[in-house]
């Protein structure tokens, strides 16, 4: 039990405080259009992912970046790297290679050519590329006049494909190094794939390391959303641990398929209703839903260390409040206006429900073998675990409500 409650404290301390709102997360959306026999491709990028050859050599041997088109700025307050746009305009044959080579490009393992066509630096995201004609939309617009600071900037163009099949399947693929990222800081990238009516949308974590297949199924679309809902509740550490409160709570009774229930739709009408527009935009708004968060699986541990299961009406409330930590995840990755909108979250929502089951599932699996080993054991280890979690959503609460003022 010693050593237990060590390795929880230990838990505690490591597992971030902020658990959805502090991401920072950077997206790379390519819009696909099928264009008589060739295909048309529009990409909207962080410029570093452009660069990031040069980056990750600078993160290994530790010296500066080295390019014409970059420069080092020391404020005094601020050191950073800006894009000149002089340098582009005078060179921006060089920009279009190095944009063309960003992307490995492949069909039926013959490595394809793109060609930019054109290309727009911003800096900073207007709109997002949620479509063909929004994105046409986003290249229209005049670029950046003065010089971007090259972490915040984004690069916008479009590519032409020929000598290809447009409708068949291809991958994508990371041409440059992967880059060392802080812990904050994740990529994802969404595709939505126009050569098809309706469009849809699919996305990776990451930064394209593995290839990508674009196969233009609806279904493999469907699945990899079902498998980022899993991973989202998974990696999630407050989800995790309320599930692990009720389980814990309820056991293997009907009162937790009632608490489970009312939780799934709590959080089903909190994360559909967020995508409609139902939520408010105030900037104290997410710290103190994650507050909430953190404070109802304090409730979740308490009411069970004290052998209460709790109210299903009072887990309904627990799922209104997650639901928005889900959405807060997956608008990083899917705008209200993007296609395919109810497939993409009816999928994820069926992730989250997955996940949820496994955690339920692999809890009550811990209690059962430890009962078997040593029935004496079970119920020291139940407290040790709930008084733990109980410590870390307290933490939780104290450094998100220092968020807000």
């Amino acid at each position: 039990m010693r050593t237990l409650t060590f390795l929880l404290l230990l838990l505690a301390a490591c597992l971030p405080a902020q658990a959805h709102f502090s991401e920072d997360v950077r997206t790379r959306t390519i819009v696909l259009e099928r264009d008589g026999d060739a295909l048309r491709i529009y990409l909207q990028a962080p410029v570093p992912l452009i660069f990031a050859d040069l980056i990750s050599d600078s993160q290994i041997t530790g010296r500066r970046l080295e390019s014409p088109f970059l420069y080092f700025e020391d404020t005094g307050t601020a050191r950073r790297y800006r894009l000149s746009m002089d340098a582009v305009a005078s060179d921006e044959k060089a920009l279009r290679t190095r944009l063309e080579e960003a992307l490995v490009w492949q069909q039926n393992g013959r490595t394809l050519d793109p060609r930019v066509e054109k290309l727009r630096i911003a800096a900073a995201p207007h709109a997002d590329f949620d479509g063909v004609e929004a994105a046409r939309a986003e290249l229209a617009r005049p670029g950046a006049q003065a010089d971007p600071v090259f972490g915040d900037a984004v690069i916008e163009a479009e590519f032409l494909l020929t000598d290809i099949s447009p409708n068949g399947s291809f991958t994508i693929q990371s041409g440059y190094p992967v880059l060392l990222l802080g812990d904050d800081m994740t990529i994802e990238n969404v595709v939505v794939d126009a050569r098809v009516a309706p469009p849809f949308t699919l996305t990776r974590n990451g930064q394209l390391e593995e290839p990508l297949h674009i196969d233009g199924s609806r279904l493999n679309a469907a699945l990899e959303f079902v498998w980022q809902g899993i991973l989202h509740i998974v990696e999630g550490p407050d989800h995790v641990l309320l599930v692990v409160c009720i389980a814990l709570g309820a056991g293997l009774t009907m009162r937790l398929f009632w608490m489970v229930t009312a939780f799934t739709v709590g959080h089903s009408v909190t994360l559909v209703a967020t995508f409609l527009g139902a939520t408010p935009s105030w900037p104290w708004f997410i710290p103190v839903v994650e507050a909430g968060i953190a404070a109802s699986v304090l409730y979740a541990s308490v009411v069970a260390l004290f052998r209460k299961t709790g109210s299903p009406w009072v887990f309904a409330l627990i799922g209104l409040l997650h639901g928005l930590g889900f959405s807060f995840v997956l608008g990083d990755i899917l705008g209200r206006d993007s296609p395919n909108l109810v497939l993409s979250l009816a999928a994820f929502n069926i992730g989250i429900e997955i996940g949820q089951v496994a955690l339920l599932a692999a809890t009550l699996g811990i209690v059962f073998a430890l009962s078997r080993l040593s029935l004496a054991t079970v119920q020291p280890a139940r407290t040790t675990v709930l008084s733990a979690i109980a410590l870390v959503s307290t933490w939780w609460i104290v450094e998100r409500l220092s968020a807000v003022v």
